[in-house]
């Protein structure tokens, strides 16, 4: 039989393992947090100059709109811009009533389209896998026994229950025809809208022109639109990426706004945070 004496050298008998594990689990969280640390902040130094970057950039785009406002509050007040305005709002106010009309009869048809095409769909979706299966058939007899269920089907009475609360009886051919009709009747009436709308249209094209070509910097609205894309926009890697030439392109990354639409210089945006006077 083997000797099961214990020897009494034995480490796991005469002493504990607890320190050594203490130790090694100190020594591995330690690890842990250092490692998320350097992952999400040590090696990306680019984070913190973004965020730089994005709080000097409000800050100038909210001292910029200011400015912005009164060259604005400027170009709307000459005699040239109210001409073009009281042109603008006599156009409106002649195709209000047309485009009104137009819009109404729109949303109608569009009702009655939907309602049409919840039952053709089904309707349509049979017909043309009947009608593949008799092209594709090559027994005589069974393409003739289709072709008759078929022209069976067609003949079939559905109803239809318009948004008004009238109901309609149709055919299959009855019901494509109607289907067709309203879809064409609503397109003329898209064109006409188009055709009403026209002189409407190049009257604010003339006044958004004159009111941009006098601006000396970007519209209110158009800094405002970028307030907004920079307060949602989260640090991340700039990369422009060039496959025909093999380069890939992170400089963006720190570089940050060298592509925005309004001029930036390093006086501009010195005043990190601070409120525009």
């Amino acid at each position: 039989m083997a000797d099961k004496t214990v020897p009494e050298s034995d480490p796991i008998v005469s002493k504990s393992l607890a320190p050594h594990y203490v130790v090694a689990v100190v020594v591995l969280i330690g690890t842990l947090f250092w490692a998320l640390w350097d992952e999400d902040f040590g090696q990306r130094p680019w984070k913190s100059f973004q965020q730089e970057w994005k709080d000097r950039y409000l800050a100038f785009l909210v001292s910029a709109r200011s400015k912005s406002s009164a060259s604005q509050s400027d170009v709307e007040n000459s005699p040239q811009y109210q001409t073009l305005k009281a042109g603008y709002e006599s156009a409106m106010r002649e195709t209000s009533p047309r485009v009104r009309e137009i819009n109404e009869k729109l949303h109608d048809l569009s009702a009655k389209i939907l309602a049409v095409q919840n039952v053709f769909t089904d309707r349509r979706a049979y017909v043309t896998a009947l009608t593949y299966s008799i092209e594709t058939e090559a027994s005589a007899p069974s393409r003739q026994r289709k072709q008759r269920a078929l022209s069976q089907y067609k003949q079939e009475i559905t109803s239809v229950a318009f948004p008004d609360g009238s109901k309609q009886n149709y055919n299959y051919d009855q019901l494509e025809e109607t289907y067709n009709d309203l879809k064409n009747e609503r397109t003329k009436l898209s064109a006409e809208l188009g055709e009403v709308l026209k002189p409407l249209n190049e009257q604010k094209v003339k006044l958004d022109a004159f009111l941009s070509d006098r601006m000396v910097d970007l519209t209110p609205e158009q800094i405002r639109g970028l307030q907004s894309k920079t307060e949602a926009w989260d640090s991340k890697i700039v990369q422009i990426n060039v496959a025909e030439a093999n380069i890939v392109d992170r400089c963006e990354s720190c570089h940050m706004g060298i592509r925005e639409p309004v001029k930036l210089s390093a006086i501009s945006m010195s005043d990190k945070g601070k409120k525009p006077d």
